[in-house]
C-alpha cells in the first residue's frame, strides 16, 4: 500500500475515532455578501455605447443588408419619370347668369381634389387614351394604371394645384398628365352644362304640358262664354257683359220715364182742375197772344161802353170779337189739356214698357250673374296657366342661355413638358437612405435584441442580481480545452492569467489556509464549470503542495475526458462499495494534481452524495491535501450540488456570459441561501474580450507578454 492511501486510511480512521466533522467557517469580508455595497447604477452615455460596441456585428450585418439590398433594388429599378400640369381651380370669374335654384356646382378645393383623384376620370382618361391607342410598357393602359401614376399636390395658400404622372415613358408621363388636365376640365364644363340642359329638358317637358292646359283652359272658357251667348264690348279685364250694360241703360231710361210720367200726370191733373189759370197754359204762346187780345178787347170795350150803350153796333161788334177770342182760348185751352192728356198717357205706356222689359232683363241679370261665376272660375284658371307658362319660358330662356355662355372656372396654367431625366429610381438618395435606414435601423435592433437578451453579460448583472462578487473572468480561448489543461506549454496567455487571478484571490481570501474543500458548481449545465474547476486545480499547485479534484457529477462527468483518465471505477464505485481507494485516486499529467473521477453513472446520485461514506471521505481527502475541488452537476433541477454544499467550506458559481439567464443565477443563489450554503463568490466564463462586456485592455496589456517572457526564461 502506497504512502497516500495509508495517510487516508489514518485519516478515515483518526475522524471516525476522535476528531470531529469538518466545521464550515465563514469566510472574511472579502468573499461575504457585504462585498457588494447595493447601489444602483444609472445609466451612463457608455453604457449605451457598450451596448453598441457589444452588438457591433448586428447593426454591422442590418446595415450592409439594408445597403446591398437597397443598393440592387435601386440599380434593378426601372426608370420612372414624373410629369407635371398645373391648373388652377378657381379662376374667380362672375357668374354669368343667376339662375340658381336650376343647378349648383360645388366648389370647394378638397371636392375637387378628390374628383382629379376619381375613378370616374380615371375612366374618362383610360377612353381617351383608349382612342389614341397609347401604349405603356407594350401594354394598354388601364384604369389602375392611371390612378397608381397619379398624384395629386395642392399648392398650399393658393387656389393651384399640381397633376403628376408617373410612367415608365416620359411621353407618356407627359401625355397622360396632360389628358387628365383636359379632363378634368371637360368635367367641370359637364357638371356646369348637364345641370342646366337637364334643367332645359325638365323645363321644356314642364312648358308643353302648362301650355297643353293652357290651351285647354282657353278653349273651355271660350267654349262656356259661346254657350252663355256672352259678349263683350271689349278685351278689358273685367270683360263687362253687354246684357248688364243694356239693363243699366235700361234702368236709367226707366227712371227718367217714370219721373216724366209724374211730371205730365201732375200737369195733366192740375190742368184739368185750374183750367186756363195755370201757368202750363198760361205759358203757351197762343193762349198768351189770345190772352192779349181779349184783355185788349175788353179795355177796349170797357172804354167805350163808358160813350155807348152795349147795344150800339160797334159795341156789338167788340162783344162778338170778345167772344170769338174767348171761345179761342178755350178751344186752344182743350187742345192743350188733351195734348197734356196724351203726353201723359204716352208716358205711361212707355214706362211700363220699359218696366216690363227691365223685369225680363232683370231675369237675365240674374241667370248672367250664375253664369259668371263659372266664367270667373275658368278666367282664373287660364290667368294662371297663363301666369305659370310666362314664368316657365322666361326660366327656359335664362337656362338657354347660360347654357350657351356658361364659361369654365378651371384654367390650365402650365401644360406638362415632356421630362428629359427619371424621376426615380434616385441612386444616391436611395443609397444614402438605405445607409442611414441601416445605421439607426441596425442600433434600433442592436437595443431590441439587448433588451429581450435576459442572460448575464457582465460583472454588473451578477452583482445586481445576486449581490455575489465576481471573482474572476474567463476569457473565450481558441485553444483546446484538453490542451490547455494537459499541456502547459500551450497556455493561452490570457486564459491562463484569469485562472492565476481566481488562485491568488481565493488564496489570500483567508489569513489561516485557503477553504477546504471548494464545491464548484453552475445553475446550468454547458456552462464550463468542469473546465474551471480542472483549471483552478491545475493554477493552484503552484501555490499550494497538493491537491485534489473529485469529479462528483454523476450524472454527466467531464473530468476524466479532459485528463484522458479511466472511468470503470471512481468516486460512484467508492461510494456503493464496489471498489476501495485502490482505484479511487488517480494520478493527473500534472505534478501534485490528483483526480478522483465520477466512475459509471448510477442511479441514485443524490443519495450517494448525502451518504456517510461521502462525508467521511471528504474529511479523510481533507487531512491529506491541501486543497480540495469538488465538480459537481448544476443545482437547478436537482440536489446534488445542494447536498455537497453542506459538506462543503465554500461554494462558487460558475455563471457563462451571453448564456446563463438571470433567472437561472436568481433561483440558483436563493436554492443555496435556503441551506445556508456559502457561496464565495461567482467566475464568469465564455467573456469575450473584444466584445464591450470585457476589460479587453486588459487582457491585451503588454504586461501579459512580460509575464509569458518570464515564464519562458524560467
Amino acid at each position: 500500500m502506497s504512502r497516500i492511501e495509508d495517510s487516508l486510511e489514518k485519516a478515515v480512521k483518526l475522524r471516525t475515532a476522535s476528531a470531529p466533522a469538518i466545521r464550515k467557517e465563514p469566510l472574511p469580508p472579502d468573499f461575504s455578501r457585504s462585498y457588494y455595497e447595493d447601489r444602483e447604477k444609472q445609466p451612463h452615455l457608455r453604457d449605451y455605447l457598450d451596448i453598441l460596441i457589444r452588438r457591433k456585428w448586428i447593426v454591422i450585418i442590418f446595415l450592409v443588408s439594408v445597403v446591398i439590398t437597397g443598393t440592387i433594388a435601386t440599380l434593378l429599378m426601372k426608370p420612372l419619370y414624373k410629369a407635371t400640369t398645373t391648373i388652377q381651380l378657381g379662376s374667380g370669374k362672375a357668374e354669368i347668369v343667376t339662375f340658381k335654384d336650376v343647378y349648383k356646382v360645388g366648389g370647394d378645393l378638397e371636392t375637387q381634389y378628390e374628383i382629379l383623384n376619381s375613378k370616374n376620370l380615371a375612366e374618362r382618361v383610360v377612353t381617351r387614351l383608349s382612342s389614341m391607342n397609347l401604349e405603356e410598357g407594350g401594354e394598354k393602359i388601364s384604369i389602375g394604371d392611371v390612378k397608381e401614376g397619379l398624384e395629386i399636390e395642392p399648392i398650399k395658400k393658393t387656389d393651384l394645384v399640381s397633376v403628376n404622372f408617373i410612367a415608365q415613358s416620359p411621353e407618356v408621363a407627359a401625355y397622360i398628365a396632360n389628358t387628365v388636365a383636359d379632363e378634368y376640365v371637360n368635367f367641370r364644363q359637364e357638371s356646369k352644362l348637364k345641370p342646366s340642359q337637364l334643367g332645359g329638358i325638365r323645363l321644356r317637358k314642364e312648358v308643353e304640358d302648362i301650355r297643353g292646359k293652357l290651351e285647354a283652359s282657353e278653349k273651355q272658357l271660350n267654349e262656356y262664354v259661346a254657350k252663355s251667348n256672352f259678349v263683350f264690348t271689349r278685351n278689358d279685364k273685367d270683360y263687362e257683359n253687354l246684357l248688364a250694360q243694356k239693363y243699366s241703360a235700361l234702368d236709367q231710361e226707366l227712371n227718367k220715364v217714370t219721373a216724366e210720367r209724374i211730371s205730365t200726370e201732375a200737369i195733366y191733373e192740375e190742368v184739368k182742375k185750374s183750367g186756363i189759370d195755370y201757368n202750363v197754359v198760361l205759358e203757351k204762346p197762343i193762349i198768351q197772344s189770345l190772352m192779349r187780345d181779349y184783355i185788349k178787347l175788353e179795355s177796349e170795350y170797357s172804354n167805350l161802353l163808358m160813350i155807348h150803350k152795349p147795344e150800339y153796333p160797334k159795341m156789338l161788334q167788340l162783344k162778338d170779337q170778345i167772344e170769338t177770342i174767348k171761345k179761342r182760348i178755350e178751344i186752344e185751352e182743350q187742345n192743350i189739356i188733351n195734348t197734356l192728356h196724351s203726353d201723359y198717357q204716352l208716358a205711361l205706356k212707355k214706362e211700363k214698357l220699359l218696366s216690363s222689359a227691365i223685369a225680363k232683363l232683370r231675369l237675365d241679370v240674374t241667370s248672367l250673374q250664375k253664369d259668371m261665376i263659372q266664367f270667373q272660375i275658368l278666367k282664373r284658371e287660364v290667368e294662371t296657366n297663363r301666369t305659370m307658362y310666362d314664368t316657365l319660358l322666361q326660366r327656359l330662356k335664362e337656362v338657354d342661355i347660360s347654357t350657351t355662355l356658361t364659361e369654365s372656372d378651371v384654367q390650365i396654367l402650365d401644360k406638362a413638358q415632356v421630362p428629359k431625366s427619371p424621376f426615380k429610381p434616385q441612386k444616391a438618395y436611395n443609397i444614402a437612405l438605405s445607409l442611414l435606414f441601416g445605421i439607426f435601423g441596425g442600433v434600433f435592433l442592436a437595443f431590441f435584441v439587448e433588451y429581450f437578451d435576459n442572460t448575464i453579460k457582465t460583472d454588473a448583472d451578477i452583482e445586481r442580481i445576486s449581490r455575489l462578487p465576481v471573482i474572476g473572468r474567463i476569457p473565450i480561448s481558441k485553444t483546446n480545452t484538453k490542451e490547455l489543461i494537459n499541456d502547459v506549454s500551450n497556455d493561452d496567455l490570457a486564459f491562463s492569467e484569469a485562472f492565476r487571478s481566481i488562485s491568488t484571490g481565493m488564496q489570500f481570501s483567508n489569513t489561516s489556509r485557503l477553504p477546504k474543500p471548494i464545491l464548484i458548481t453552475s445553475p446550468m449545465t454547458q456552462e464550463g464549470k468542469s473546465t474551471i474547476s480542472a483549471n483552478i486545480a491545475k493554477s493552484l499547485i503552484n501555490s499550494q503542495r497538493k491537491g485534489i479534484i473529485i469529479d462528483a457529477d454523476l450524472r454527466r462527468p467531464d473530468i476524466h475526458v479532459l485528463y484522458n483518465l479511466d472511468n470503470s471505477t471512481g468516486l460512484s464505485s467508492y461510494l456503493t462499495g464496489e471498489s476501495k481507494f485502490d482505484a479511487l485516486i488517480k494520478k493527473s499529467p500534472h505534478p501534485g494534481l490528483d483526480v478522483i473521477t465520477a466512475g459509471p453513472i448510477p442511479p441514485n446520485p443524490s443519495e450517494l452524495l448525502d451518504s456517510s461514506q461521502m462525508r467521511e471521505l471528504i474529511d479523510a481527502l481533507s487531512a491529506a491535501y491541501d486543497y480540495i475541488i469538488i465538480d459537481s452537476a448544476p443545482v437547478l433541477g436537482m440536489s446534488d450540488s445542494l447536498v455537497l454544499s453542506t459538506i462543503s467550506e465554500g461554494v462558487i458559481l460558475v455563471v457563462k456570459a451571453q448564456n446563463t439567464p438571470l433567472d437561472a443565477l436568481t433561483q440558483t443563489h436563493k436554492a443555496l441561501t435556503n441551506i445556508n450554503a456559502n457561496t464565495v463568490g461567482v467566475i464568469l466564463n465564455g467573456v469575450d474580450i473584444k466584445s464591450g462586456y470585457a476589460y479587453s485592455s486588459y487582457y491585451n496589456s503588454p504586461y501579459l507578454s512580460d509575464n509569458k517572457k518570464s515564464e519562458k526564461l524560467l
